[in-house]
């Protein structure tokens, strides 16, 4: 029983050396995982205040490109308003100015008109006058245009009178027509070897007068007149001067100093 006791006492002191011994080597291990946890503790604290600080970094920043934003858009705003307002008085100076231009003309038509009519009336043609002359100027234009008209029916009809008497005189004689005559073939008789002329008395054309066919700058034949009304004539193809066929279009001219080919024997 004795021994029972010894064992239990000696066990029991075992174990309190274990547990002493233990908790002297835990000692400096709890300490170091407390100075840790402090550590880390304070680490994250300051993770925290820097966190803090950023996200108010960051919302100041937002802030500050909100404000941007208002300020570029006003920016624009303002500049647009600038451009449009610069434009009107563009606009204004332009129309300024094309006034003036146009004050500046009829200034000019004004001072040409009253030098007109100073000039004038040195000459004694009041405004009276003027107007009497401008009434009778249609009178006159038209009694001009048909003593004009007359003039040339009777030169028309010498000429042709003229020619008619020398066709009877000569009638184998050559007749002179007015140079510069230029005429188109409207009509051509292959069978009866005759052609009809856009041109007549009226023209110049005179009987058993002579004229040239052409086309496109190369000479065709030569024709006699043989019949000439007031706005055609009709003429007979000479076959001695005879090229190539004459078509309806072709041109008809006085002839002139230009060599004609030899008469064909």
């Amino acid at each position: 029983m004795l021994a029972l006791r010894l064992i239990l006492g000696l066990i029991i002191l075992v174990g309190i050396g274990v547990i002493v011994v233990g908790e002297l080597k835990l000692k400096p291990h709890l300490g170091a995982l407390a100075a840790k946890q402090k550590q880390d503790a304070d680490e994250l604290a300051k993770e925290k205040q820097e966190k803090t600080k950023q996200e108010t970094r960051a919302k100041t920043a937002e802030q500050q490109r909100d404000a941007l934003d208002v300020d570029l858009k006003a920016a624009k705003q303002a500049e647009a308003e600038a451009t449009k307002t610069a434009q009107i008085e563009r606009d204004k100076a332009m129309a300024a100015a094309q006034e003036t231009n146009k004050a500046k003309q009829e200034t000019e038509a004004v001072r040409v008109q009253s030098a007109e009519y100073f000039d004038l009336a040195k000459l004694g043609l009041n405004p009276q006058k003027i107007r009497e002359i401008n009434d009778a100027l249609p009178k006159a234009t038209n009694e001009l245009s048909v003593l004009k008209q007359e003039q040339k029916v009777t030169m028309v009809q010498l000429n042709k009178k003229s020619g008619e008497l020398n066709a009877l005189l000569n009638p184998a004689g050559k007749v002179a027509l007015p140079t510069g005559l230029n005429g188109k073939v409207t009509v051509v008789d292959h069978k009866w070897n005759f052609i009809v002329l856009d041109i007549g008395a009226n023209h110049g054309l005179l009987p058993n007068g002579e004229m040239t066919i052409h086309r496109e700058g190369r000479l065709i034949a030569r024709v006699k007149l043989a019949k000439v009304d007031t706005e055609y004539a009709i003429a007979n193809v000479m076959p001695g001067f005879k090229q190539n066929d004459i078509h309806e279009g072709d041109s008809v001219l006085t002839p002139d100093a230009t060599p004609l080919p030899p008469r064909n024997k």
